[in-house]
């Protein structure tokens, strides 16, 4: 059979504030795939950031040159991800400081890592850089223009032709999950971490994204979800205890790695999934 070629619809995360206030109910925004294609360019980023991190098999340390937009800007008003967000400086720590060994592991040949609402690109970056040269990086959101962003972050931080890292268009839910999975070639196609931060502040994606999550993660036992979360998020509508119940609805149990004030890093296992020590 042969493999889909995955077609991105325009999509802006702004359409689910709008959906949190249409009084009629009607939250489906499936017919964005009749809304012509979005080939509009992206103003120049306005914002520029600079991360180092330490690269525990390399002498030289690992940095990031990332660029978005302000806070106050219109492009964050429609896509929220184009700005960078608090959590994923923890989410980032935790990379470096306890998952390097697992990501530098070259018996783990076919690693596979994903990040969800990837925003601009930080967590995912440094999970890149972090890995070994054979694993492979998704990089993925759902908002047409944070991906153009990114696209732009992806390129400026990697060696041209390296095709261990890319960048896809993922939209939240069961479905969407498996459509992804259908239109990917032969071999591996599952994860074995999926990576994430500052991704709910509105209860409308809370089961995708845990969808997304269940279809999309390996079954083995050191499968895993990182989810750092801030509960004070600008906007937020979301308890910490919604998110943990569709965790476990999913079929997840979690373990809390940090929590820092209003911020909490995640690991979400398959419930019952046993842990190498």
């Amino acid at each position: 059979m042969a493999t889909q070629v995955a077609k991105e619809v325009p999509w802006v995360d702004a359409w689910v504030r709008w959906e949190r206030n249409n009084d009629d109910g009607d939250t489906d925004h499936d017919d964005c795939n009749d809304v012509e294609e979005d080939d509009e360019e992206l103003p120049p980023a306005t914002e520029s950031y600079t991360f180092t991190y330490p690269n525990p098999s390399a002498d030289s340390d690992i940095v990031l040159e990332l660029k978005g937009f302000h806070e106050d800007s219109e492009q964050i008003w429609n896509s929220t991800g184009l700005k960078l967000w608090r959590s994923s400086h923890y989410l980032c720590q935790h990379l470096v400081n306890e998952e390097a060994e697992l990501l530098q592991d070259e018996n783990n040949t076919n690693l596979r890592v994903l990040e969800v609402g990837s925003g601009l690109g930080r967590c995912g970056l440094l999970a890149h850089s972090l890995s070994h040269d054979n694993a492979t990086t998704v990089l993925t959101d759902g908002d047409t223009d944070t991906l153009k962003q990114l696209r732009q972050n992806v390129s400026n931080n990697t060696s041209a032709g390296d095709h261990t890292i890319i960048c896809k268009q993922l939209l939240w839910g069961e479905q969407h999950a498996k459509d992804y999975l259908s239109q990917q070639s032969g071999g591996k196609k599952h994860f074995d971490l999926i990576l994430g931060s500052d991704l709910i502040y509105v209860q409308s994606v809370i089961q995708p994204l845990f969808e997304t999550v269940r279809t999309l993660l390996c079954t083995h036992e050191n499968a895993k979800f990182l989810m750092a979360h801030c509960s004070r998020r600008e906007g937020n509508e979301v308890e910490l205890s919604m998110v943990l119940d569709a965790a476990k609805e999913e079929g997840f149990e979690y373990e809390v790695l940090i929590e820092d004030d209003d911020i909490s890093l995640f690991a979400f296992r398959r419930t019952g999934a046993e842990t190498e020590t």
